[in-house]
């Protein structure tokens, strides 16, 4: 169906600038100081860098984007990214053909979606605690199934040079993956009814029900996109390193969701989307590689980074209060007019 645009209506790449204006601004802003104060940050080596340091995190992240939206938290990001990259580690070491490898590694991480999904939907459990099971389980079953020790297999080829270390026309492999699900995943929240589903759920998820939206299948799917984004990055992950390791998901849950609220969507659900998280991700991104740069202290970069993360949350938070408290207002103005009794 053909889309109506309205008179006086903004074409929704404005909106979406216009609603992550303050994630822009702080990276736009971050981009300038550097150039002024640190010229070696725009060395084409340390961009492709950059660019490979946002791309893991990003991934994720876009996948994060989804549960997010509807007022949920997916914490098994971490381990799923793990799993995934120890089950196609060890299925390559048993002969198996690297594609297949890979689309087991990627199902693995569905498998998981559709479980916390399960628990979330259906057995009616906060998605923090439903989540924060599933992370400790995968991660037991991560070690077991590896005995606590890394996996080495040959990643010789070029579908592992193309998500790991290699680049394609000047842009790294990974780096093209994060931009193609980032497209991806802002088409389908932008033009599709699931994406829709998504926003309605996180508004208010009694309403999005009685309205007719299917919250049990969507949710189902939020999670399962969540995890095959987690799966992709664990592939990516091990790609890069020659090895699966058990341990590999590390902080990718925390740093995750962070590219996801300071990209300005709401904890609460129902505001944001996924452009600005990929702005997030890349200030993220910036961010640790500015002060690796400066030779800030990995304990110090810590403390840093969780004031970054204050500031960007606040001013947020300001604007999309800002936006809700216009948009209330625009309703209350519509609802006036077109009531006989006001005139």
């Amino acid at each position: 169906m053909t889309e109506i645009k309205l008179a006086g209506q903004s074409p929704w790449i404005v909106k979406s600038v216009r609603n992550n204006w303050v994630t822009i601004v702080i990276f736009v802003a971050l981009l300038v100081a550097l150039a002024i104060f640190v010229p070696t940050f725009y060395q084409p080596a340390n961009l492709l860098n950059v660019a490979r340091q946002s791309s893991i995190v990003g991934v994720v992240a876009i996948g994060m984007t989804f549960v997010i939206l509807t007022g949920g938290i997916d914490l098994s990001v971490g381990s799923t990214l793990a799993l995934s990259g120890v089950t196609m580690a060890m299925l390559i070491n048993q002969g198996m053909v690297a594609g297949v490898a890979i689309l087991i590694a990627l199902l693995v991480g569905v498998g998981v979606g559709i479980i916390n999904g399960f628990i979330v939907a259906d057995l009616k459990i906060q998605p923090f605690i439903a989540t924060l099971a599933t992370m400790v389980a995968i991660t037991g079953v991560a070690l077991r199934v590896t005995s606590g020790g890394p996996q080495p297999f040959d990643n010789a080829g070029e579908i592992f040079n193309f998500l790991g270390s290699g680049n394609v026309l000047g842009l790294p492999g990974p780096f093209l993956v994060f931009l193609i699900v980032s497209v991806i995943a802002i088409l389908a929240l932008r033009y599709l009814a699931f994406g829709r589903y998504l926003y309605a759920i996180g508004g208010s998820p009694e309403a999005a029900r009685l309205t007719g939206v299917p919250t049990r299948r969507t949710l189902f799917i939020a999670y399962a996109i969540s995890g095959l984004a987690a799966a992709l990055a664990g592939v990516m992950t091990a790609s890069r390193l020659g090895v699966g390791a058990p341990t590999a998901g590390g902080l990718a849950n925390l740093d995750a969701i962070t590219a996801v609220v300071i990209g300005g969507t709401s904890l609460m659900g129902g505001i944001g989307g996924a452009v600005g998280t990929v702005f997030g991700a890349l200030l993220l991104a910036v961010l640790s590689n500015l002060m690796n740069l400066l030779g800030i202290s990995p304990f110090d970069q810590q403390t840093v980074k969780g004031a970054v993360i204050v500031l960007a949350v606040l001013l947020a938070m300001q604007a999309t209060r800002k936006r809700t408290s216009g948009r209330r207002d625009k309703r209350n103005r519509s609802e006036k007019n077109s009531d006989p009794s006001s005139k």
